[in-house]
């Protein structure tokens, strides 16, 4: 019955933990927003922050293409080819 009750408080202890990060996580989030509480509009915002979003998901992209192609080039080159190996041939 000791160990239940020991849980039950490392349990409660645990969810007070989290509570007080997602407490301090939301007050840094707010903490950023304009005074007002007014969205940013275009007029308030620059188009830096979007060129250069914009740059990195274009970079991310075309690297994600470079490695799914270098990936599969192997694999298709067998595939084209129709490599097998001798054990497999043999089950042929």
């Amino acid at each position: 019955m000791n160990s239940r009750k020991i849980e039950d408080g490392l349990a409660l202890l645990g969810a007070v933990l989290v509570m007080v990060g997602v407490m301090f996580a939301a007050t840094a989030a707010l903490a950023d927003e304009p005074k007002g509480g007014r969205a940013p509009t275009a007029a308030t915002t620059t188009k830096a922050p979007q060129a250069s979003a914009a740059r990195a998901n274009r970079e991310a992209a075309d690297g994600a293409i470079e490695s799914i192609a270098d990936d599969n080039k192997l694999d298709l080159e067998i595939r084209i080819s129709d490599h097998t190996s001798q054990l497999v041939a043999q089950n042929r």
